[in-house]
C-alpha cells in the first residue's frame, strides 16, 4: 500500500516522476506539466509515486456516487499495474464507486485483464481553427436587455 508523504517528499517525489507523467501529458491539450502540479500542490490531483512509474488521480464527487479519473500515468508498466492495486484499495476504503479513465485506443487492450471496460466518450471541438460565429452588438444589446426584462421581478 502507498504511503502518505508530507509537502517536502511530495515536491522530492514529484521532481522525479514528473517525466514519467510529462510523457503522458503531450498526448492531451487540457493540461499543461504546470497544470498538474499546480492542482496536486492544492490537494485537487493525487501524485501516486512508484519507483519507475507513477500515476495522478483525481476524485469526482456526484450527487449519488464519488469516482476516482485515472488522469495520467506514465513509467514501467509492471509497476503501473502494482500502484493501480494501491489505488483501487484507497479508492474503496474511501467510498468511490468506479475508476475512470482514458487514453488511446490501445489502452484497453492492456487493462482489460484487470476489470476494465470501454466506454464511449463523445466530443465536439468548438474552437477549431474558426472562431466562434460572430453576432454584432445589436445582437448582444437585444439579448442582454431581453435578458433583463426576464430577470426582472415585477413591482
Amino acid at each position: 500500500m502507498q504511503k502518505v508523504i508530507n509537502k517536502a517528499e511530495w515536491e522530492y517525489e514529484w521532481e522525479r516522476c514528473k517525466p514519467f507523467i510529462e510523457k503522458a501529458v503531450k498526448h492531451q491539450d487540457s493540461y499543461t506539466i504546470d497544470d498538474i502540479e499546480d492542482k496536486i500542490r492544492h490537494g485537487l490531483f493525487h501524485l501516486w509515486p512508484g519507483k519507475e512509474s507513477a500515476f495522478v488521480t483525481e476524485i469526482i464527487i456526484f450527487p449519488q456516487n464519488k469516482a476516482m479519473n485515472l488522469l495520467f500515468c506514465g513509467g514501467n508498466y509492471k509497476e503501473i499495474e502494482e500502484i493501480l492495486e494501491s489505488i483501487e484499495i484507497f479508492a474503496k476504503n474511501a467510498g468511490i464507486k468506479r475508476l475512470y479513465g482514458g487514453g488511446r485506443k490501445g489502452w484497453i487492450r492492456k487493462i482489460k485483464h484487470l476489470g476494465f471496460e470501454q466506454e464511449y466518450l463523445i466530443r465536439k471541438e468548438l474552437w477549431v481553427k474558426a472562431k466562434p460565429q460572430q453576432h454584432n452588438k445589436l445582437t448582444y444589446l437585444v439579448i442582454y436587455k431581453t435578458y433583463i426584462k426576464i430577470c426582472q421581478p415585477e413591482v
